[in-house]
């Protein structure tokens, strides 16, 4: 499919819970998860693509769980969640603290995925 019949089954598809998009191309040798928005807004009218799929907050923190492990706590505490995420800079690990929200779940798998989620 094209970019602009990725878009159109995106924006038909999706529900106010849907916040993120997995994409991939047909030859399977790329796989890509990102924010609706951003997808919309960069995805061209020709590009060639292998299919999309629709991911809620859970569908998103469940493979980020998959992929961190036990690296990565969703942590309820009072009114807003955050997560915990223990991670490795330069030679040392580190313990990093920040909201539940679309834009740092999708930080973190890009920065545990090295931006290339295939095969991960």
């Amino acid at each position: 499919m094209r970019g602009r019949d990725a878009m159109k089954l995106v924006s038909e598809g999706r529900r106010a819970e849907h916040v993120f998009v997995k994409w991939w191309r047909k030859e399977n040798d790329f796989l890509d998860y990102d924010l609706v928005e951003r997808f919309m807004r960069n995805t061209r009218d020709g590009e060639e693509i292998g299919g999309v799929e629709l991911m809620t907050m859970d569908d998103m923190w469940r493979e980020a769980k998959r992929i961190v492990g036990n690296r990565i706590t969703l942590l309820h505490e009072g009114v807003h969640d955050r997560i915990r995420w223990i991670h490795k800079v330069k030679n040392e690990m580190r313990t990093d603290y920040c909201a539940y929200s679309p834009r740092a779940l999708l930080a973190i798998f890009d920065v545990e995925t090295h931006d290339n989620p295939v095969g991960a």
